[in-house]
């Protein structure tokens, strides 16, 4: 049980940074979006993407400012019928794939997956709401849980995301399937579990990573190779022992790799390289004139950004994210409510891993996931779910409640002294122990 000791009208100074941080991620994607788009529709509809996106982000701001006026709170107990309406919306996508049927084009195949389901505005991804879903059913679950500590406290959570990881695999959606496992970790870690516990899980993971590998598609292990074959060394070998390398690839697929399953790793480096420290400037640079680049308004948008304003620009974003990330960070250790707390902690994970994979790809350090750049990559499924994300974390911040039971991710001797010497009401008296058990 909990009251609130005080509600905050203005922003924290962590939101402000948060704010300006996304203001400069939507400049940045907005400018980059519209460019790209405004080459590849010359002479057509104008810039359809940009128009969208747009609509899209102003839809955001109002659902943002929604969730700081009513507070994250009023959305907690309602964490569960969040996460079951994701669960949900990940069927269609999979009865599509095993049937064939688009359902009346409900359901379009885009890059040869079924990740979307199609509205007239824009076109929603399942797995962008699953995302903050778990997070919340997770926090929610998690927040006075005292049986994180054994292996058995540990195996419902697991069990809680487990059917729609397996939904996501079948879309298949691979990015976002890498993503959920370390979030759910990292959540378990914060609520308590067992660092022995959660080495034990990583090490069954690695162990069957040979068969996660074989269930891969093959367009899926291109990608993979991809990124080793980048070196010229390994190529010069593999093309010398075809058989002792052979899960390279046949000697033809290690030959053209740069035109086939490696082609968005070079040009994306490419563009990056070719913008040097300023870039070519807003709007010009060939990889912005022409379509030279595969998804670059989409996954491969940093790319474009650096092509347009060198590393300086990139530098720009990576400093925006590094404020949003510490922000986040800073709001998360200061809240002492534990569903808040992990929350916070599950948004700064989920943003700081899109943001790794995604620009891990961009340079050729990951392979090519499909994971887009949070709140600068053109997708109005995914900008919508980060912006209301960002508001919850805002929201946290306004509100700081104090405890009338349990504290946050503690077992009995460590709650029995956060009790004693952190949380007190507002007259100064302490709170009540805990309850055993």
């Amino acid at each position: 049980m909990m009251r609130r000791a005080s509600a905050a009208t203005t922003l924290t100074a962590p939101g402000w940074c948060i704010v300006a941080s996304a203001g400069v991620l939507f400049a940045l994607g907005l400018l980059s979006i519209y460019v790209t788009d405004t080459a590849y529709y010359a002479g057509h509809d104008g810039p359809l993407n940009a128009r969208k996106q747009g609509l899209i982000l102003l839809l955001g701001i109002v659902l943002g400012a929604y969730i700081l006026r009513a507070g994250y709170r009023r959305f907690a107990g309602g964490s569960y019928w969040f996460f079951a309406l994701s669960i949900v919306l990940l069927i269609p996508p999979v009865l599509a794939r095993f049937t064939g049927q688009s359902f009346g084009g409900l359901i379009p195949v885009l890059n040869g997956a079924r990740r979307w389901i199609r509205l007239p505005l824009f076109q929603i991804q399942p797995s962008e709401v699953f995302k903050l879903a778990l997070i919340l059913a997770l926090a929610w679950y998690l927040r006075y849980r005292s049986n994180t500590r054994t292996f058995a406290g540990v195996a419902a959570p697991l069990m809680l995301s487990a059917v729609p990881l397996g939904l996501i695999l079948l879309e298949p959606d691979l990015g976002t399937a890498l993503l959920i496992p370390p979030l759910v970790l990292v959540m378990l870690y914060l609520a308590g579990a067992k660092t022995s516990h959660l080495l034990g899980l990583i090490g069954l993971a690695v162990a069957a990573a040979p068969l996660a590998w074989s269930g891969l598609e093959d367009y899926q292990r291109r990608r993979v190779l991809a990124v080793v074959l980048q070196s010229a060394t390994i190529r010069e070998i593999a093309l010398v022992d075809p058989e002792g390398y052979s899960f390279l690839g046949s000697r033809r697929d290690i030959a053209e790799w740069e035109r086939a399953a490696g082609f968005q790793l070079v040009q994306s480096k490419n563009a990056i390289g070719s913008g040097g420290w300023t870039g070519f400037g807003w709007g010009q640079g060939p990889f912005v004139e022409y379509p030279l680049l595969p998804d670059r308004h989409n996954d491969f948008v940093f790319a474009v950004i650096a092509h347009q304003w060198g590393l300086v620009g990139g530098g720009l974003v990576l400093a925006a994210y590094a404020g949003i990330l510490g922000a986040g960070t800073v709001i998360a250790s200061a809240t002492k409510e534990p569903f808040g707390r992990l929350v916070a902690a599950g948004i700064v994970t989920s943003i700081g891993l899109q943001v790794v994979v995604n620009i891990g790809m961009t340079v050729g350090l990951l392979p090519v996931t499909g994971m887009t750049l949070p709140l600068v990559s053109y997708g109005g499924c995914s900008l919508l779910m980060n912006v209301a994300a960002l508001a919850v974390l805002i929201s946290i911040s306004q509100h700081r409640p104090f405890l009338l039971s349990r504290p946050p991710f503690g077992f009995a001797a460590t709650a029995r002294r956060l009790l004693r010497l952190e949380l007190r009401d507002p007259e100064g008296s302490p709170a009540p122990a805990p309850r055993e058990g």
